[in-house]
């Protein structure tokens, strides 16, 4: 990746043209630089380009609130403009590795966000928490280490140089005493991302220790059992930060409980306030998707309305079709001719699976299918070693990332055993990626990954639903039979993405298209698998919406089917799910997962045809 070009400059002048002005006054150096903004920003693309570039220095402003004086330094408009280049470049890089502890400064996340998981965590049983934060933690932040870990994460040598740049720069007051800092300046658009990736090394020990951490920048939360974990999770946290020369604030260090009430982030909590928003970031859908599983029935259309209608033609639903955007259809169920003209005509896609959940196949309409041109960009990237190489070793590292931060997200004081170890494995399989030299290898460490991560997983779960093992075919419990049911109807979604895109699902990078299985569809869901379905099981089951109930047996066959009761639930959370919304995930795209899943297919696209165009996985928000 090279220095920022004079698309990316003109970009981030926008950004920081409307960031000043939020306040309703232009400061001196902005309008200077608004002046002769083109010009200005030739010049900087031009310096960038060769080499020639070199920050001003700092000025120190001093801020008081109340009795508290702070000191910022605020750096020129044309050195604002290339930092806020910088993290535009580098935030969809870092971003995905600072785990799901931190919430500040990140973009799509904020304060609601925070009180919302805290409030999650009250709700879990969880009685008592650590308040505390880190002392001076800007002015603290051991730049070297920071240099030190964005140049591992963005492995750009020109990008670490330019960053390398900005934090040595001196501070000058206004009576002109230029002065080097200490850590990272309070002002500069790079420093919380920075401080965030450093706070990593706080976040990991908590999250290993199976604590239940919220922390938004330097503030923090650990919810516990027990006042004695909450002390314990206080030793931990110092331990880490003093491992790095930093420490916690002791003037705000202390265990409450949310019986006796506590404030964070200027929300005050007690033992049913702030209360759970329930569809906290669930955008409300224009259309609906309809799955149909009772054995027997048939769908068909009936003057401009969708109806489903049992085997004995008992009434089971009835909406018109304007509302609806997919149809998913599982076992012994018809599909009348009208209803399979109009779903063409219109546009909306049907998957079909067997009554166990198997992907069979699907109904899409002529507009989907790929494009020529595409179609052989396609086949020629797969059929090329080092670009199959390239995207299976993306596929697989975004779902490996997603598995660990879900098994750290979920994991508490009593997986201690079974947790931190498979993070562990994870973690080194994935470090292991960049290694390989053939796709068989990825798959090799996807495969190595599947057998720490689905014991870990099954840990997770509430005793009566505890597993050991991934089953497939055919499942041999009830959560087992919630993923493959899960499973099939996201990769439904994900062929209907990629047709959508103009691409073929059937000719992948790290599945093998031999066997007539979708391939790239296989593909795209990796990382989706315990961003969304992983998650909605786990989750379920935790909140006892999932229970062994759920779960049924055949006499003449092996395996465990859902109930329908457990086919429901399990639709309701899914559709809960992927109708979630987030921003910041991929740059400069918000919506709901469900249209993060479209991106990620159009972006294939992109990187298809732009070979110096990276894809990359979502950021889990």
């Amino acid at each position: 990746m090279g220095v920022p070009t004079r698309g990316a400059l003109e970009q981030a002048w926008a950004e920081v043209l409307a960031r000043d002005l939020q306040d309703g006054t232009m400061a001196g150096s902005v309008a200077r630089f608004a002046e002769h903004a083109g010009e200005n920003l030739d010049g900087l693309a031009v310096q960038l380009a060769d080499g020639t570039w070199k920050p001003h220095d700092l000025t120190a402003v001093e801020i008081i609130s109340g009795e508290r004086t702070r000191t910022i330094h605020v750096p020129s408009a044309r050195d604002r403009v290339v930092e806020r280049a910088l993290l535009d470049m580098v935030t969809p890089l870092v971003d995905p590795w600072l785990g799901p502890a931190a919430f500040g400064y990140r973009p799509g996340l904020g304060v609601a966000d925070a009180v919302q998981a805290v409030v999650a965590l009250r709700d879990e049983g969880l009685g008592f928490v650590l308040r505390t934060d880190v002392d001076e933690c800007f002015p603290s932040i051991p730049t070297g280490l920071a240099l030190r870990m964005f140049e591992c994460l963005v492995k750009s040598d020109a990008l670490t140089a330019l960053v390398t740049l900005l934090f040595q720069r001196p501070s000058r007051t206004v009576g002109g005493t230029r002065t080097l800092l200490r850590g990272l300046p309070l002002g500069c658009a790079l420093s919380p991302i920075l401080t965030n990736l450093v706070l990593t090394r706080l976040d990991e020990p908590l999250l290993e220790e199976g604590f239940a951490l919220v922390r938004y920048a330097d503030d923090i939360v650990v919810a516990t059992e027990t006042p004695g974990d909450a002390w314990e999770a206080a030793r931990v946290a110092t331990a880490a930060l003093e491992g790095m020369g930093m420490r916690l604030g002791a003037d705000k260090t202390d265990v409450m409980s949310f019986e006796q009430g506590f404030c964070f982030l200027g929300e005050d909590f007690g033992s049913r306030y702030p209360p759970t928003i329930p569809h906290h970031r669930v955008e409300a859908p224009d259309r609906r998707v309809v799955y149909v599983g009772s054995q027997g029935s048939h769908v068909r259309i009936r003057q401009g309305r969708l109806v489903v209608e049992s085997a004995d033609d008992a009434p089971l639903l009835d909406l018109p079709t304007g509302q609806v955007s997919r149809v998913a259809c599982f076992g012994a169920v018809g599909f009348s001719s009208g209803a399979r003209n109009w779903a063409l005509s219109q546009g909306v896609s049907t998957i079909f699976a067997s009554r166990r959940g198997a992907y069979l196949g699907s109904l899409s309409p002529a507009s989907d299918t790929a494009r020529p041109k595409r179609l052989k960009t396609q086949v020629h990237a797969s059929e090329d070693a080092a670009t199959s190489l390239a995207f299976a070793r993306g596929f697989v590292q975004a779902k490996l990332l997603k598995q660990a931060v879900l098994l750290r997200r979920y994991a508490r004081r009593s997986h201690v055993e079974a947790i931190p170890p498979a993070v562990r494995a994870i973690t080194h399989l994935r470090d292991m990626l960049p290694e390989c030299v053939t796709v068989d290898e990825v798959r090799g460490i996807e495969g190595a990954a599947a057998s720490e991560y689905f014991p870990a997983l099954g840990a997770l779960f509430p005793d009566a639903l505890r597993f050991e093992t991934r089953s497939r075919r055919p499942p041999l419990d009830v959560p087992n039979a919630a993923l493959s049911y899960l499973y099939t109807i996201l990769l439904g979604e994900c062929e209907t993405a990629l047709r959508a895109a103009g691409l073929d699902p059937s000719i992948g990078f790290l599945h093998a298209d031999t066997d007539g299985r979708p391939s790239l569809a296989l593909d795209l869901m990796e990382e989706f698998r315990p961003l969304v379905v992983d998650q909605v099981v786990l989750g379920s089951a935790r909140r006892s919406q999932l229970t062994s109930d759920h779960g049924r047996t055949e006499a003449d066959r092996a395996g465990v089917l859902l109930t329908k009761a457990g086919r429901a639930a399990m639709v309701d959370a899914y559709e809960h799910r992927m109708l979630q919304t987030t921003r910041g995930a991929l740059p400069d795209y918000s919506g709901s997962l469900r249209r993060h899943l479209y991106r990620q297919a159009q972006r294939l696209v992109r990187a298809l045809h732009e070979p110096e165009y990276v894809w990359t996985g979502l950021s889990w928000r």
